[in-house]
């Protein structure tokens, strides 16, 4: 993403910058969410190609230039490329996290940002170990609700930038061990690594999770090395003969067509890579890619080269990596809620801005410093100093004492008890229902407990708290918890990423509630319905899950402006969602259940941010606690225990669970709210100040 285009006998090769332009503009394509641009994820394996091929020329011309590769001095150049860029970017999102947690508000345009988990994203990204960070089940629970972390994108760079560390070694064993074949030489381990690694791909993925396949560096060096073996093909041969110019002239436009095929196809309606591609799409990617890199290196242009040639495409590539850079954490914070635009305005407003602030980052960061405008002492000193500031930064700004601008670590407002036995607000509501059965040999007893997995997104992330503290009270149930911030069924990798989770777990039953899929739902119901009853059918198909049980989704409050692409705050979204889970215990009897237990957080049938203490006398606006927190979207620490009381009281009766051995509701994980405590997430120990402030009927509630 960010080598010289002076790669072949130092001379400048315009269309590469091309090439570049049309890796990031299809990848931004694809994190906007074009639909047309489902495969757009491919331009980083475009990147890929082209960042082997450029490194291994640039090695190779050393060697052939000086009879040696001063490998301390070519690592210098790829930090000096590299470092100042990323060092922005990461204290750029430092302080908007920073900013964001001391003074935005949740009505408007607020969002909750996990302070804990971007700041090992940021030292993971700092480090380039940020793919192996994703591998090794990263999950952050509390990140920000609307968006997935703004560092995610990094993961490509950590691959190549471990490239960058193992390859001029490699290289340099070569021109050592075969100094008069070390074209062959390097040809054969190019391309062998290449093929074992696209052979690692092809057997490791399995149907389920392709994180540590599509992250992993072993399974996918296949691209920088594919474009390595160009670069051993092509080193010294600037200009191949006549016959191959014109075969190369008229193929690579062919595989530019192929790969635009790719791109437009090769993905899912949830944005994850469709699976053909894990078993030889990806590499046969590459090698298109390899066969547009190999024409448009040459000397003498052919069509495709002139196209990428044109200025304005050529200085979108010579922008490329900060354009990279700066796009996803724009498109993750620059929301409809805090910008009031969305639609196609949204998406160029977001565009606008990711040109804007690459263009000032290459010209007065970048450009500079690769071109050593600082000298002296002062070029001495700025390496550690940028190094210190940007660590220095990232530690400050993701400090929860020092982000949040309101902290609180132990709920102190009472109100806590949840009710107790069948009569609980929620319970109860299946008597229509075929209830799930166990069987025989799979039923609680002495030694045996339930196995349950809770999955969803951030708001199921607060509900399972109670949910887990309540049926393990039981002494008769294992809950494992797997719900994240903006997980949704229809997200990318969801579906895998869930069956991974059973293969891990072992449940028996799933318990799950999200938001995520509410604008899905909302627009196309029956499309909606389709998707949610084939997902089922491989969730129930022999990996041991016995039935799944969906919750009712509360409600958001009036005053909610939420924002991503498949989400949609409004009661029709919520009542769209409930509906297609209700339905799908129709499509699955005996196998898949609905459990209507929001009405343990309204009053009269409509939300409410309090309700009255139990066991108090609810005449007082005194006696009425926070449920809801200041979002209007999440719970609070007594709103955890009225949604997962009815869910207890349904549980024992499908599976006759014994009662509860201990006051599960005083839980420390319910209790504490330091896992509520992120930014717009907050609980405070407040009361209503006027009835006004509570649902039509509340007062005549209160006098009963």
């Amino acid at each position: 993403m960010s080598e010289s285009t002076q790669a072949v006998l130092g001379r400048r090769l315009p269309a590469l910058d091309g090439v570049r332009a049309a890796a990031i503009l299809g990848v931004m394509a694809y994190h906007l969410g074009f639909g047309w641009a489902s495969g757009g994820y491919l331009g980083v394996d475009l990147f890929f190609v082209l960042s082997g091929f450029l490194i291994t020329s640039l090695l190779v011309e050393e060697h052939g230039a000086e009879g040696r590769i001063r490998l301390p001095a070519f690592w210098a150049r790829r930090a000096r490329r590299l470092l100042p860029a990323l060092f922005l970017v990461l204290v750029a999102v430092a302080v908007y996290a920073f900013v964001n947690g001391r003074f935005a508000s949740p009505t408007t345009g607020g969002a909750v940002i996990d302070l804990s988990g971007l700041r090992s994203d940021a030292f993971a990204t700092l480090l380039y170990v940020a793919n192996w960070h994703l591998i090794f089940g990263h999950q952050s629970y509390f990140a920000q609700f609307s968006a997935p972390s703004p560092l995610q994108h990094t993961w490509s760079l950590a691959i190549e930038e471990q490239f960058y560390l193992v390859w001029p070694l490699v290289v340099v064993a070569i021109f050592t061990l075969a100094p008069r074949r070390w074209r062959r030489a390097g040809v054969v381990v190019a391309l062998g690594g290449a093929v074992a690694s696209a052979v690692a791909m092809g057997v490791l993925y399995h149907g389920g999770d392709p994180s540590s396949v599509y992250y992993g560096s072993e399974t996918r060096a296949f691209d920088l090395l594919i474009g390595a073996a160009l670069a051993m093909v092509c080193a010294d041969r600037p200009q191949p003969g006549k016959r191959a110019r014109t075969l190369l002239h008229a193929a690579a436009p062919a595989a530019a067509v192929g790969l635009g095929g790719f791109w437009w196809r090769a993905g899912t309606a949830t944005g994850e890579p469709t699976a053909w591609m894990f078993q030889g799409g990806f590499f046969a990617c590459a090698l298109l890619a390899a066969l547009v890199v190999a024409d448009v290196r040459q000397f003498d242009a052919g069509p495709l080269a002139r196209v990428l040639s044109v200025r304005p495409v050529r200085w979108v590539g010579q922008i490329s990596y900060g354009l990279y850079l700066w796009h996803w954490p724009v498109i993750v914070y620059m929301t409809s809620a805090r910008t009031g635009v969305s639609g196609y305005a949204l998406d160029a407003a977001q565009v606008a801005t990711t040109f804007a602030v690459a263009t000032a980052s290459y010209y007065l960061v970048e450009l500079p410093i690769r071109q050593k405008r600082v000298k002296g002492l002062a070029m001495r000193a700025l390496a550690p100093t940028a190094v210190a500031a940007t660590v220095g930064v990232l530690l400050l700004g993701t400090s929860p004492s020092l982000a949040s601008a309101t902290t609180s670590h132990v709920w102190r407002g009472g109100g806590l008890e949840p009710g107790q036995g069948p009569d609980v607000a929620g319970a109860g509501g299946i008597a229509t229902e075929r209830p799930i059965v166990l069987p025989s040999g799979a039923v609680p007893a002495p030694g045996r407990k339930l196995r349950v997995l809770t999955i969803g997104d951030s708001i199921m992330r607060f509900a399972e708290h109670g949910v887990i503290a309540a049926l393990q009270s039981t002494e008769e149930a294992h809950v494992d918890a797997a719900a994240q911030a903006g997980w949704g069924l229809t997200r990318p990798g969801a579906v895998s990423g869930l069956l991974h989770n059973i293969h891990e777990f072992r449940p028996q039953v799933i318990i799950g509630m999200w938001s995520w899929d509410d604008a899905r739902a909302q627009a196309d119901l029956g499309s909606y319905e389709q998707f949610l009853d084939s997902a089922l059918a491989r969730v129930l198909s022999g990996h041991g899950v016995v039935g799944v049980i969906f919750l009712q989704l509360p409600v958001f409050g009036p005053g909610v402006v939420l924002d991503g692409p498949s989400i949609v705050a409004s009661a029709k979204g919520v009542d769209a969602w409930n509906m297609a889970v209700a339905h799908a215990a129709s499509v699955f009897p005996g196998r898949v259940m609905y459990l209507p237990v929001a009405s343990a957080l309204e009053v009269n049938g409509k939300y409410s941010a309090w309700l009255p203490s139990l066991g108090t006398s609810t005449s007082s606006l005194a006696n009425w606690v926070r449920v809801r927190s200041g979002d209007e979207v999440h719970l609070c620490p007594p709103g955890i225990t009225r949604y997962a009381a009815p869910v207890l009281a349904d549980m024992t009766g499908l599976f006759h669970l014994g009662p509860p051995h201990r006051k599960w509701w005083i839980s420390p994980s319910i209790t504490s709210a330091g896992f509520a405590d992120s930014g717009a997430i907050t609980c405070p120990a407040d009361h209503p100040t006027s009835w006004s402030a509570l649902p039509a009927g509340a007062a005549s509630r209160a006098n009963t």
